[in-house]
């Protein structure tokens, strides 16, 4: 894991001897409640370094960089839910310009991922839909680590699967907050 500091190195085991480590600040006497604490946000370390590492080899085997990935995620988790999704609502989600949205689109359309459909009350709009092929793609290239996730998951006691769940629920409402004074954006403010 070339360019990570040496806390992010995923281990096989805690290490409890290094105090709390680089990316926790000293927050008093170490206790094993805190060493437990890190051991936990570096076993969510791992997980993110894994889950990365595994969504490089899906593009890498669909051909796809990440931009395509996530949008046909968002447009198959729209068809789902019984959802219309076009251009616009597109671009929001990704975050990016309504010009990155049509090269995303044409470039999905060209290599037979994506569907353009007239929207069926406005003529001036477009509904999108992942393509078959695309969605059986996904599932070839992913669909036996879901499975092995889920199976993951399906080990824990119903008080454990409830405890990860708040835990997750948390740790996510952690990030959301703004950057803490002193700690510009793209800053060396602590994550977990």
């Amino acid at each position: 894991m070339e360019g990570m500091p040496a806390d992010d190195i995923p281990a096989a085991t805690p290490r409890s001897a290094d105090s709390a480590g680089y990316w926790y600040p000293d927050a008093g006497p170490l206790t094993s409640e805190r060493v437990r604490a890190v051991a936990v946000l570096r076993a969510v370390r791992r997980f993110r370094a894994a889950d990365v590492a595994m969504r490089i080899r899906a593009r890498s085997g669909m051909d796809m960089n990440d931009t395509d990935m996530v949008a046909l995620r968002h447009l198959i988790a729209a068809e789902e839910r019984s959802e219309s999704m076009g251009p616009k609502d597109l671009s929001v989600l990704l975050g990016i310009s309504s010009a990155a949205t049509a090269k995303l689109l044409t470039r999905l359309e060209g290599a037979g991922r994506l569907r353009r459909e007239p929207h069926p009350t406005d003529r001036r709009a477009q509904v999108l839909h992942a393509t078959r092929r695309a969605q059986d793609d996904i599932k070839r290239v992913l669909g036996a680590a879901h499975q092995r996730m889920l199976a993951a998951a399906e080990r824990l006691t119903a008080g454990e699967q409830l405890a990860v769940v708040r835990f997750l629920d948390e740790l996510s409402g952690a990030m959301d907050e703004p950057v803490a004074a002193g700690h510009p954006p793209g800053g060396t403010a602590p994550t977990p």
